[in-house]
């Protein structure tokens, strides 16, 4: 975990950390018993974990597709010779139990900004996603935007003379928000946060990726939408916490603190409700929010 990390998640002294700690395990023990006792099914209206979060219908990809392996410790990339010269790269991040269709759903975004003339290659990011205990897919994610940073930094991309947007679904939004706290170097241009499963103050002030926004990207857009059930009411049932692809930012109050400030200037909450009718729909063709994504990467 890096320092700047570290710094967001603790609090101005002791006794506030301890009620952070405390209210945290309160709220993740009350989930579990609610999940453990009618199951996430139960919880969400769904049949199964993969099912809830489970997207399909997905483009498929090219045998050779370029996919950034992020389940190691030392991330590799496959066919990354096919970057060299390009001016511009998106890197495409799956949600929760998304690691099997990592390549078909980084092709399909590829394939949908495409066909919104805006033709650049989306490199999958693929993590260890694919468990059903989601507390421990919430800690995976951190490890996997440490991860990407990692690799990001290690100058397999010239991030001073390659613009490098990242997208992340559902939790993967988590990761590339861990990404930007863990960057010490050169910021990325752009991010699109998509249906993301974070708590809807974590980026106000003091929040946990409020310093990585301000120094590790130029731009953050979050688009949300009220029709997403597995952040509307999903996440809600697994966090005890409104989800931040839902209704966006709210940093009106807290459990501990009566305000939570503001944004960063640099982020902006984009409503795509009337654009996204599901969880798995943002950057899929013929419907999602990919225009308005393109238009903000412009």
């Amino acid at each position: 975990m890096s320092e700047r990390h570290a710094r967001a998640n603790c609090e101005s002294d002791g006794e506030t950390n301890s009620a952070t700690v405390s209210r945290r395990r309160v709220l993740r023990t009350t989930a579990a018993t609610a999940v453990g006792a009618g199951g996430l099914a139960g919880a969400t209206g769904s049949a199964s974990a993969s099912e809830f979060t489970g997207c399909d219908d997905w483009e498929k990809p090219p045998a050779e597709y370029l996919e950034l392996d992020l389940t190691s410790g030392n991330p590799t990339a496959s066919n990354i010779d096919a970057l060299e010269g390009e001016e511009e790269v998106v890197v495409f991040v799956h949600g929760w139990y998304g690691l099997e269709e990592s390549t078909a759903q980084a092709y399909t975004l590829q394939a949908t900004l495409k066909a919104n003339d805006y033709d650049v290659p989306v490199v999958a990011a693929s993590w260890d996603a694919d468990t059903p205990n989601y507390w421990r897919a919430e800690d995976d994610a951190e490890t996997a935007g440490e991860r990407l940073a990692s690799w990001l930094e290690a100058d397999h991309i010239d991030l001073e003379d390659t613009t490098v947007r990242l997208v992340g679904h559902s939790l993967g939004g988590r990761v590339c928000l861990e990404t930007l706290t863990a960057l010490e170097e050169e910021p990325v241009e752009t991010v699109a946060l998509v249906g993301t499963a974070a708590d809807d103050d974590s980026v106000c002030t003091d929040g946990t990726y409020t310093d990585g926004i301000e120094t590790g990207a130029r731009a953050v857009y979050n688009y949300h939408s009220e029709n997403d059930d597995s952040v509307c009411y999903g996440y809600g049932v697994v966090s005890l916490s409104s989800g931040l692809g839902c209704g966006g930012t709210d940093c009106s109050s807290g459990l501990i603190t009566d305000d939570s400030g503001s944004t960063p200037g640099n982020y902006t909450d984009v409503d795509v409700t009337d654009e996204v009718d599901d969880h798995c729909d943002y950057t899929k063709p013929d419907r999602g929010c990919v225009p308005q994504i393109v238009n903000d990467f412009e």
